[in-house]
């Protein structure tokens, strides 16, 4: 164990009000904002700045008070940022607010306590004359009194070393059962609690409907060349020359993705990096180029399980990854075609039950490349007869890439680009690395396993995009440019596309393991989550997104 370790008070009352909390934020480095914990905010807001006597002064002067005062303990490797410290005849006594209530019998709760515990002993430890303190509840604009005890010592020091245990330990802690503390914490969308226990087999109890359906924000894209992305007053501006395209608030962008030759300043980048929103940097055919990321996290545990997982279950992941996909396309034609090819969907079945007993993902490969010529073939099928697709037909020359040579083909390359990308960001979110991939080989320049985890979305996603824009003719000719080598997208296309896949992603569905509802973003959220937890062997195996 660490003894040099140096743990926050914060840190250690998070520790008492869920082990699993402190391990993904002070550990891992995991961290969402939410309206709680801006709420949280705006409590702080007048004693978040450091102010009063400074340190040489504070002890002579008798009287004073101070805000944001940090003080650290060599002993206990604890450090400290007291809300309020006051001094008032000689001793001390830090004030620290919080914004809900006490509990019911006005006694504080035990993770403020311990919080409040650790920064009297830091004052302590640094020659302040300090025997209580005070939790301020803004609910209920109540002061509750924390008495300092030889007891209270005690408690505290047994309690900094199991935190420190835990804290070096590369064990994620379990999550808590059903409990009530899960219904408000900021890390729910990452710790999943009733989703890890379910599929852990440590509670059979159906998930609470804990998450949002779909994610607060959105994404931005920029594809007008020549526009210019700034930040003013905490809003994102998209100009060109004198002309404003687009004004949204700062916290309702997901992440930006900037296409061709247009400009972002260096401080819109800053205040998108102050929320963890990344800048995704696209060719203008929608081919990523780089992605400006706040910061790749700290949980180098995952990333470490990631590099180093086992040919045993990369075999295990990938044939229930290839396996998830076929059902989907083979789900995708059923619904969807005008004349149902039995055939079709026999070979599909055939090739399920072939990648469910692969034992390499050599063999799991020719298996996907097979149900993937049998899909395609069958893909035209699901077309309507007066579509207005220009220039040659899909069924002719089956699915063609660098460069597409239909328009089938070029919608397609463009979603799975989109597709790629928002794959892309959930692993950056979630400390992943997205070039290094389990099933697809690594290569230069490919985002690796950022085209395993979209494989199960393909048809969903991006297929049933492609198709809803061809059947309610929207895919026509102003959409493309066809030329004799390629068919690429005009500008105005592109936005019609990027619109229609938006439109998709924000589609609800009911989730097809938990049962609750779900947006088509959210649920790539999570199954990037679940890979995560299945790479830290929180349970045994990896259940791909499957529709009925």
């Amino acid at each position: 164990m660490d003894i040099d370790l140096p743990l926050g008070a914060r840190a250690v009352g998070d520790f008492f009000f869920c082990e699993r909390l402190f391990h993904l934020e002070h550990v891992d480095g995991y961290w969402q904002d939410t309206e709680e914990t801006r709420l949280g905010r705006l409590v702080h807001a007048r004693v978040d700045v450091p102010k009063g006597p400074d340190a040489g002064q504070r002890v002579a002067s008798g009287n004073w008070r101070a805000t944001s005062t940090k003080v650290f303990s060599d002993e206990l490797g604890v450090v400290a940022v007291c809300d309020v410290v006051v001094a008032q005849q000689g001793k001390v006594r830090p004030v620290e607010f919080r914004r809900g209530s006490p509990r019911n019998d006005g006694e504080p709760w035990h993770s403020d306590r311990m919080q409040l515990l650790c920064q009297i002993v830091v004052l302590r430890h640094s020659g302040y004359p300090c025997d209580h303190g005070f939790l301020w509840y803004a609910e209920t604009r109540s002061r509750v009194r924390v008495d300092w005890s030889a007891e209270a010592e005690t408690e505290l020091r047994r309690s900094l070393h199991k935190a420190r245990e835990v804290a070096t330990s590369s064990v994620l802690p379990p999550p808590l059962q059903h409990n009530k503390k899960c219904e408000r914490c900021a890390l729910l969308p990452v710790c999943l609690p009733d989703e890890i226990n379910l599929l852990s087999g440590r509670d059979e109890a159906p998930p609470r409907r804990l998450l949002a359906a779909a994610p607060e924000s959105q994404p931005l894209y920029i594809v007008e060349p020549g526009s210019r992305l700034g930040v003013r007053g905490g809003r994102l501006h998209v100009t060109r020359a004198r002309d404003e395209l687009a004004s949204l608030q700062l916290r309702d962008v997901l992440h930006v993705v900037v296409a061709g030759p247009s400009q972002v300043t260096t401080q819109a980048i800053h205040a998108l990096a102050e929320q963890d929103a990344p800048v995704v940097w696209t060719t203008t055919g929608g081919w990523m180029k780089a992605v400006t990321i706040p910061s790749l996290g700290s949980n180098v545990e995952l990333r470490r399980r990631q590099h180093t997982i086992s040919p045993q279950r990369a075999v295990d992941f990938s044939r229930r990854l290839v396996g998830g996909k076929i059902r989907n396309c083979r789900t995708l034609l059923r619904r969807n075609s005008h004349h149902t090819d039995t055939e079709a969907l026999k070979r599909l079945d055939t090739a399920i039950r072939g990648a469910d007993r692969a034992q390499t993902v050599t063999m799991l490969r020719g298996i996907e490349g097979a149900a993937a010529r049998t899909y395609f073939d069958g893909l035209p099928h699901l077309f309507r007869p007066d579509h207005r697709l220009p220039g040659p037909g899909f069924a002719d020359s089956g699915r063609t890439r660098r460069p597409p040579r239909d328009a089938v083909s070029c919608l397609l390359s463009f979603l799975y680009a989109l597709l790629v990308k928002d794959v892309t960001v959930a692993c950056y979110g979630l400390g992943l690395d997205p070039y290094a991939g389990v099933y697809h080989q690594d290569r230069f320049g490919r985002p690796a396993l950022a085209l395993d985890l979209m494989e199960e979305f393909r048809p969903q996603i991006a297929d049933s995009t492609a198709l809803t824009l061809i059947n309610t003719r929207q895919a026509d000719s102003e959409l493309f440019h066809v030329r004799p080598d390629q068919v690429t997208l005009t500008q105005s296309g592109k936005r019609r596309v990027i619109d229609a896949y938006e439109h998709r992603m924000t589609t609800e569905i009911r989730h097809p393991l938990f049962k609750y509802t779900v947006t088509y973003r959210r649920a790539l959220e999570l199954q990037a989550r679940l890979f995560a937890a299945y790479l830290l062997e929180e349970f045994a195996r990896y259940r791909p997104f499957t529709s009925r």
